[in-house]
């Protein structure tokens, strides 16, 4: 048995409820409320000390991280491979796979907490109870981060090199996807499933024009969102007390953002 704990918009459940359904695995969720503190409740660090979604309980055996638990669904249901089979094939993937933990998620967290995300705490927490959230969360660096974007936004100091280094995984992408059709060669794997959440909350949040220039930026995103995939894993979840959806509410950020990449 497979369950789930993700959160509707968190990119790395993104991730997996992609690989989840790319492979016709059935699996029951379980939704944690990230707003509430949820993942911060003894209940869930049982689960994951870390207090972060998304985790994996398989057979009552907790696997978190999502780089991880895309390659332990590879390794425990080969059926509908999304890892390739040649070892440069599978490096080429692993390449991809690990630029969202060496920086990019970082940096996507820091560009959607100036973005929206500070602007619905506020909304839904006072002075105290905001203090009292990062004084909860487990990862001090990150409290750090949070403390500073809210208080800053965009003018914090390390949202500039969030946002130029989104700017530099796009160049990349564009660099691969100039002459393959997805980014770990000639077939979709896990190295498309690890960037498309990424590409897709800069879309959400209106930020599209990033890769306006970029041709094979475009093709690749259009085929990611044509799979059944992105639908059933991604559009079918909606957006509740977070909401990275800008662009649908006509909220346009991106005169600073580009600001930012022109500096």
């Amino acid at each position: 048995m497979l369950t789930l704990y993700h959160h509707n918009i968190s990119v790395c459940a993104q991730k997996v409820r992609l690989a989840l359904d790319e492979k016709s695995i059935d699996w029951t969720g379980r939704e944690v409320d990230l707003m509430s503190q949820e993942h911060l409740t003894p209940a869930f660090l049982k689960i994951n000390p870390r207090g972060l979604v998304p985790v994996l309980v398989h057979d009552d055996v907790p696997v978190t991280e999502s780089t991880v638990i895309l390659e332990y669904l590879e390794d425990v249901f080969p059926e509908h491979r999304l890892r390739p089979a040649e070892a440069i094939g599978a490096a080429r993937m692993r390449m991809w796979t690990k630029v969202p933990d060496e920086g990019l998620h970082t940096a996507c967290a820091s560009v959607t907490y100036a973005a929206s995300f500070a602007h619905q705490l506020r909304e839904h927490h006072d002075r105290a109870e905001w203090e009292q959230r990062l004084a909860k969360l487990p990862d001090r660096a990150r409290a750090a981060r949070q403390k500073l974007i809210y208080e800053q936004g965009f003018n914090a100091p390390f949202v500039r090199d969030a946002v130029m280094l989104h700017d530099k995984v796009l160049q990349e992408m564009e660099r691969v996807l100039a002459e393959h059709t997805w980014l770990a060669g000639a077939n979709y794997t896990l190295a498309d499933i690890a960037l498309t959440p990424y590409v897709t909350r800069l879309d959400r949040l209106g930020l599209e024009r990033m890769w306006a220039q970029r041709p094979g930026v475009s093709r690749w995103f259009a085929a990611v969102q044509a799979r059944p995939s992105f639908a059933s894993a991604i559009t079918a979840f909606r957006s509740n007390a977070y909401d990275d959806e800008l662009k649908k509410q006509g909220v346009d950020v991106w005169p600073q953002v580009h600001a930012l990449l022109v500096a």
